[in-house]
């Protein structure tokens, strides 16, 4: 498993406060620094945290709302970053709801949607998925 606060240290300073109701992560540019609410889950720390990182690594500004192609984007990269391809295709397997997905791989259920968008998109991946390759 990757050790995702690591990483996000590679690309930012990460800071835990209390955040606003509804928000759960952001990421600032100009002090490359993501910061993460301080009343998440382990997993939601870990998907925020990895959708964070993506924002990062691009070097993202601003806010972008929902469905957005940053957020897009760093939701499809927070999930290759988070699933293990072999795992996420023995579990598909034995139900192919996402919630169970989602509770089997130890994400949240839009980790696994944008996971499954992605194969979608890059359905030539689909048979020779290697995750280490996103960095």
């Amino acid at each position: 498993m990757i050790d995702i606060e690591s990483l996000a240290w590679t690309w930012a300073r990460v800071v835990t406060l209390p955040m606003e109701v509804g928000i759960q992560g952001a990421f600032d540019r100009d002090t490359s620094t993501i910061f993460l609410a301080d009343d998440l889950s382990d997993v939601q720390r870990s998907c925020v945290l990895a959708h964070e990182i993506s924002h990062a690594k691009h070097r993202d500004h601003g806010c972008y709302g929902h469905g957005s192609p940053m957020e897009r984007r760093a939701d499809m990269d927070a999930a290759r970053l988070l699933i293990n391809p072999f795992e996420y295709a023995a579990a598909e397997v034995v139900c192919d709801n996402a919630i169970w997905l989602a509770r089997e791989l130890n994400v949240m259920p839009y980790i696994v949607h944008a996971y499954r968008e992605w194969l979608y998109e890059h359905p030539e991946k689909a048979n020779n998925l290697c995750r280490f390759d996103y960095f």
